[in-house]
């Protein structure tokens, strides 16, 4: 039992000495981001939405990723949404395209009203 004791106690100490492992930070480039300028606009008819909180927000979720868009205004009453974009960084057709693939796709059809 003096022996079991014994080697607790050593095993206790050796375990206690060890040090703590070495922490190695590992820098991380920022991209910066891109300044929108907005210089083109376009209107978009958006079928498929059924409500307000759930259609709209994921809509308004999905522009905000969009790289290129400055703002959109989503109105929910005609199913219509007015954006503005910069268009050295993208277009009224992908700026489509995405509200087409919302969620996988095949939930909203964007068609653009004034090209």
């Amino acid at each position: 039992m003096k022996s079991f004791t014994l080697c607790l106690s050593l095993l206790v100490l050796v375990a206690c000495a060890q040090k703590e492992p070495e922490v190695i930070e590992i820098p991380v480039e920022t991209i910066a981001e891109v300044e929108v300028v907005p210089n083109a606009s376009s209107q978009v008819f958006i079928s498929g939405m059924m409500c307000e909180m759930g259609c709209k927000g994921t809509i308004e979720k999905k522009l905000r990723e969009k790289s290129g868009v400055a703002s959109f205004d989503i109105n929910f009453s005609d199913s219509t949404a007015v954006v503005s974009f910069d268009s050295t960084l993208t277009n009224a057709a992908e700026i489509a395209t995405a509200i087409d693939e919302v969620a996988g796709g095949g939930l909203y059809q964007a068609s653009l009203l004034n090209e």
